[in-house]
């Protein structure tokens, strides 16, 4: 039986890569293959999940295909270029060093090696998967002979997803890691500018880890303080799916001014929890939301506090923007999925060689 594995540095609960590893395994399953992950790290949470690194080696034949998961430098890395095995990777694509040479020159030092890792690994495997089409062209330009995009599957379930009830006053939130890209310092700005001239009382959730970025979490703080809206955003650090579903169904609308994004699933759980939507038109956001949002190519935050305020306060441009975003999704949807998934092994030359289910599914 052919046997599709899947390879990355770090399998964590809560984290997107962590989530699509998953779900594409079962898809390769549902299909009739052997499918195993493979990790140099795996949360204690996890453990059942996956096998370590070292043993994929030992573990494939030559007609078997390792998908290689690329969003990071990682010992790994060597490890699937020297498998004698079919190989592809699912670029996931890689944040640029320059935002934390000041914050955290550990993590800078291993996105740097990531890039090292893509120029190397790109023109020797057989097909680039991009998580969207701004990452399928950085795979292009490093050489990867051929590409497709699947977004990464979306397990929204996981947050028990309803409407969102609108807040007064209002509650605008962001879930993302506390980064220097995600530019979280950018949304204190628009809620003092927002504040100070249409909703006095508005305030700012900011859920996320900061594992890597303590001192820009410190200058967050720093910023509210010296901007006069310290009692109105909120730090809560990493939260449990639960308490996040929690978060989201308490806000009003959601935001994102992130420069950096190499698809962006948060802007897929907010719409699961009927937020409207404002966003940075930067990166693989635009691609991302499509119409399902208001995209800004600004960062000055008065415009950004008066967009914000019009969403807050027109009701038909919320039901709009809500509609078009459950619209959206649609297109993230399992049923999405399955046809890329599909395609993917086409693209592979694999369908219908999985074994007795995917010979029933033909």
């Amino acid at each position: 039986m052919t046997a599709i594995h899947q390879l990355l540095p770090v399998l964590s609960p809560g984290d997107a890569i962590g989530q699509a590893v998953r779900r594409m395994r079962s898809a390769f399953q549902e299909a009739g293959f052997a499918s195993k992950i493979f990790a140099e790290e795996i949360h204690q949470h996890l453990l059942g999940e996956a096998r370590p690194a070292g043993e994929l080696a030992g573990s494939v034949a030559a007609g078997d295909v390792v998908l290689y998961h690329l969003s990071v430098g990682a010992p790994s890395a060597r490890l699937f270029a020297g498998l004698g095995c079919r190989r592809a990777i699912v670029y996931h694509n890689i944040t640029p060093s320059s935002y934390y040479r000041a914050t955290s020159p550990r993590v800078a030092y291993w996105l740097d090696q990531g890039r090292r890792d893509l120029a190397r690994l790109a023109p020797s495997v057989e097909l680039g998967i991009g998580a969207s089409a701004y990452n399928a062209a950085e795979l292009r330009a490093a050489g990867c002979p051929a590409t497709m995009v699947i977004p990464p599957p979306v397990d929204l379930a996981r947050l028990s997803p309803r409407p969102a009830q609108p807040t007064d006053p209002p509650r605008l939130i962001f879930v993302s890691r506390l980064a220097p890209n995600k530019r979280q310092e950018e949304l204190i700005r628009v809620l003092a500018a927002l504040r100070a001239c249409w909703q006095p009382e508005a305030t700012l959730v900011l859920p996320g880890g900061w594992d890597d970025t303590a001192s820009y979490v410190a200058g967050l703080r720093r910023l509210a303080r010296d901007l006069g809206v310290a009692g109105a955003v909120e730090l809560p650090g990493r939260r449990s799916d639960r308490e996040l579903g929690d978060l989201y169904a308490g806000a009003t609308l959601a935001v994102c001014a992130s420069e950096h994004e190499g698809f962006g699933m948060h802007l897929l759980e907010a719409w699961a929890f009927d937020l409207p939507l404002v966003a940075r038109a930067s990166a693989a956001v635009p691609e991302t939301v499509g119409d399902a949002g208001i995209l800004l190519d600004t960062d000055d935050p008065l415009v950004w506090a008066a967009v914000v305020d019009r969403v807050v306060r027109d009701a038909p441009l919320r039901r709009l923007l809500i509609e078009r975003g459950r619209h959206r999704l649609g297109d993230f949807s399992d049923a999405a999925l399955s046809d890329r998934m599909s395609e993917l092994l086409d693209r592979l030359g694999l369908s219908g060689r999985g074994g007795p289910r995917a010979a029933r599914r033909g």
